[in-house]
């Protein structure tokens, strides 16, 4: 790997690292918040409270909505892999990552008001 190389990909996931500790801060999920996401798959209604850490074959959507509070990041791969998509307002989000195999509930950052609402590669 070039140097030029090895900056660009410093500064990206500097970058990555950044958007991701502005959304979300560690940490359990307040008991008072009882959202929930729907997942739809055709007519099939997938609904989750927590993290799934392998949804196996995925879920084929194009379609999500949270009802309530928390915030959500979804993934095209198992353990956190691939493309995220996150979900950070409650409402019908229209997603771009095909297949969702794994689902993670995060403790959303301060007011939860701020919405990624994009799509970004993890590298790990």
């Amino acid at each position: 790997m070039r140097f030029s190389q090895f900056v660009r990909f410093f500064v990206f996931t500097s970058l990555i690292t950044n958007i991701v500790s502005d959304v979300f801060e560690a940490g359990l999920i307040s008991s008072e918040c009882s959202g929930m996401l729907h997942i739809y798959e055709d007519s099939e209604d997938h609904q989750f409270r927590t993290s799934v850490e392998s949804l196996g074959a995925g879920i084929r959507t194009r379609r999500v909505v949270m009802e309530g509070c928390g915030c959500y990041i979804l993934y095209q791969g198992p353990r956190r892999m691939g493309k995220a998509y996150f979900v950070t307002r409650p409402g019908q989000h229209v997603i771009s990552l095909g297949r969702i195999r794994s689902v993670y509930r995060q403790k959303c950052g301060p007011g939860n008001q701020k919405n990624a609402g994009g799509i970004y590669w993890i590298v790990g």
